[in-house]
């Protein structure tokens, strides 16, 4: 039996044709859902060939392209999820996060990478109805 208060919006006819199908998982309890695979959904699908081209002249040796990192932040988060990048390095992550509305968490040892995301968070964005984004920096000690 599905679990109470849900139920299935197809006869039981249907639903077994399904399951011969293989078009039914069933989790561990014993709940089944139905697989749904991405051609059958409406939309562009976002390809696995990425053309994204990293900065020319980084302020970090691994910098990453914002654009990219929105892509992969927007895709795997929601509006007020929080992002955590444990190694920050040039905080194009927390950027990204910070553009997209998440908020973030960012982590890393260096101190030349520390002094380059705090700079790139700092910098305001060009636009008329941007937001000023404010953050908190907190040191090693602040924590012991």
């Amino acid at each position: 039996m599905p679990p109470k208060g849900r139920h299935w919006r197809s006869s039981p006819e249907i639903l077994e044709e399904l399951d011969k199908k293989g078009l039914i998982e069933w989790s561990k309890n014993g709940v089944p859902r139905r697989k749904i695979y991405a051609d059958e959904k409406n939309g562009k699908k976002v390809q696995d060939i990425i053309e994204f081209k990293d900065s020319q002249n980084p302020s970090y040796p691994t910098e990453k392209n914002l654009d990219l990192l929105k892509l992969i932040v927007s895709a795997s988060s929601n509006p007020e999820s929080i992002v955590l990048d444990c190694f920050c390095g040039s905080g194009t992550t927390l950027k990204a996060a910070q553009e997209l509305g998440r908020n973030w968490i960012g982590i890393d040892k260096s101190e030349e990478a520390i002094k380059v995301a705090l700079n790139r968070l700092s910098q305001k964005q060009n636009t008329l109805f941007s937001k000023a984004h404010e953050f908190e920096y907190l040191e090693q000690e602040d924590y012991q």
